[in-house]
């Protein structure tokens, strides 16, 4: 306990890796339920907690976060990490009292995370933080125009 006092930020990595298993075991709670949209979202909800799980283990490569920065930017910041479990919380409630249960502890995680957005009381995680952007870097849409 005393590690997570000293490094609060490793704390919410773990949780994280919580919300990962939570989502993995939802998705399965949803495609035991052999309908065609259940199944669609227990392999989404499955894959989606196997890359959060993925990213908080390893941490990301600055090629790999820069990936994740191109097609899921919103993993780099507390309230869109927030909405998006919310979203996934809200998904998992269906059909059983086991994806109940994954459902409301995700979807209490994100807004959580939402509320962390509004008071700063932690730094975010090292896995959470977006690439570092070169200065003379720049997109070409947003070229000069001379």
């Amino acid at each position: 306990m005393e590690r997570f006092t000293q490094n609060p930020t490793e704390l919410l990595r773990i949780v994280n890796m919580v919300v990962g298993g939570f989502a993995i075991a939802g998705g399965i709670g949803s495609a035991i339920h052999h309908s065609f949209s259940s199944i669609i979202i227990g392999v989404y909800e499955i894959l989606t907690g196997a890359i959060i799980i993925f990213l908080e283990v390893r941490a990301p490569t600055e090629h790999q976060k820069t990936l994740i920065h191109k097609y899921a930017s919103f993993m780099h910041s507390f309230i869109g990490r927030g909405v998006f479990y919310l979203l996934l919380g809200v998904l998992m409630l269906n059909y059983y009292t086991i994806l109940y249960i994954c459902g409301t502890v995700v979807g209490v995680v994100g807004i959580a995370y939402i509320a962390l957005n509004f008071f700063p009381v932690f730094e975010p995680p090292s896995t959470m933080k977006a690439p570092e952007i070169d200065a003379e870097s720049q997109p070409v849409w947003q070229g000069p125009t001379e």
